[in-house]
């Protein structure tokens, strides 16, 4: 069954406050409102300031607006990502990993242009109101070409440490038939992508939302992360 997790999976800077200690904030480039998470998500993700300079004059020459909001840092809790672009806080988050010992020289160069890849493609012909972006469809190799990495692959076989997790569910799509399992339950209502597509311009329709079943313990479907 085709998985839906890959390697390649943003960053938030971080502040002070004499009431709530270390929070992370930013502010929403589309609304205009300032963002807030805790403390708990402060501890592990940090912002990287050379990183964020170097991303900055790569997107210059292409992109000016995104150029001057692109954040860019590690998160100390990504086990076998290599990297993940938000799209909606224009942020990129690395893992740490990859400055390890086993990995190739020049894969934080490569994840960081990767990741970058999606935000460019994003800003260019995503955003509210448009058409959902393939992850690593056409704009995406369009974004390559333009950050001087045409022949990117979409994902990196990095040495990581894997854990193997039980999928403890099945989505199951009531007209096509097709499946994913996943070690947890969605929490917002999804539906089959190819039904969409083929039947309905690819906006979602209730019609081909996916059936949830839960497997029982005898179930095989595993996960290795």
């Amino acid at each position: 069954m085709p998985s839906l997790f890959g390697q390649m999976k943003f960053f938030f800077g971080a502040v002070a406050s004499p009431k709530r200690g270390l929070e992370i904030q930013k502010r929403c480039a589309a609304t205009g409102r300032l963002i807030t998470w805790g403390k708990k998500s402060a501890c592990h993700k940090r912002r990287d300031p050379d990183l964020e300079r170097h991303s900055r004059e790569l997107l210059l020459p292409i992109a000016l607006q995104l150029s001057r909001l692109v954040v860019v840092g590690w998160n100390s809790r990504m086990r076998t990502t290599a990297g993940i672009a938000i799209a909606s806080h224009l942020e990129v988050w690395l893992n740490p990993a990859l400055k390890g010992e086993g990995i190739p020289d020049g894969e934080v160069q490569k994840t960081l242009l990767h990741e970058l890849a999606h935000l460019l493609a994003h800003h260019r012909h995503g955003g509210i109101g448009r058409r959902r972006l393939t992850p690593h469809g056409p704009e995406w190799r369009e974004a390559c070409r333009d950050l001087g990495i045409p022949d990117e692959a979409r994902t990196h076989q990095l040495p990581f440490r894997r854990r193997v997790m039980r999928r403890r569910y099945r989505l199951s799509c009531p007209v096509c038939g097709e499946s994913h399992d996943r070690v947890r339950a969605p929490r917002r209502r999804i539906a089959c992508l190819s039904c969409c597509r083929k039947q309905n311009g690819g906006v979602y329709h209730e019609r081909f939302r996916f059936l949830i079943i839960k497997l029982g313990p005898e179930s095989k479907a595993l996960l290795t992360r």
